[in-house]
């Protein structure tokens, strides 16, 4: 009996991406983009989660996770704090990988905090900055 219902919810899965997948075609939205991809990837593993694990559940640990992109095969997820992504990665990071494999068996996930977000791009911006100035610098030296 637990090997149909695993079937049968792989089989729901599929169809769902499916059905989104002709529905994207037919707006003419470029799934490959990985923003986008990234976006309707998670709805349908989020509306799949609610089903499995039921509404009270999916609200407090997934219904604020905001997809950011897939990169390197990863859907990258965004959600409140460190203690959400620590625990998300304990007892959900098989079952959502699991879920995603049947969209893309190359695609894993991974769920980082907002503040680890913005650590990294305020990291990037400021090594972008001083790149630039340093070669400003060099520029203004050589005049």
């Amino acid at each position: 009996m637990e090997k149909k219902k695993k079937k049968s919810s792989k089989s729901n899965l599929k169809k769902r991406w499916i059905q989104r997948k002709v529905s994207l075609r037919e707006k003419n939205i470029n799934l490959a983009h990985p923003v986008v991809k990234a976006s309707y990837t998670w709805s349908i593993i989020s509306d799949q989660l609610q089903d499995m694990l039921g509404p009270e559940i999916h609200h407090q640990w997934f219904k604020q996770a905001k997809p950011v992109v897939i990169s390197d095969n990863v859907l990258i997820l965004e959600v409140t704090n460190h203690f959400f992504a620590q625990w998300i990665h304990t007892h959900y990071h098989e079952l959502i990988d699991l879920l995603i494999k049947v969209i893309d068996k190359n695609l894993s996930s991974f769920f980082v905090s907002r503040f680890d977000m913005r650590q990294t791009i305020i990291g990037t911006n400021t090594t972008l900055f001083e790149s630039t100035t340093t070669k400003i610098n060099r520029q203004a030296e050589d005049e």
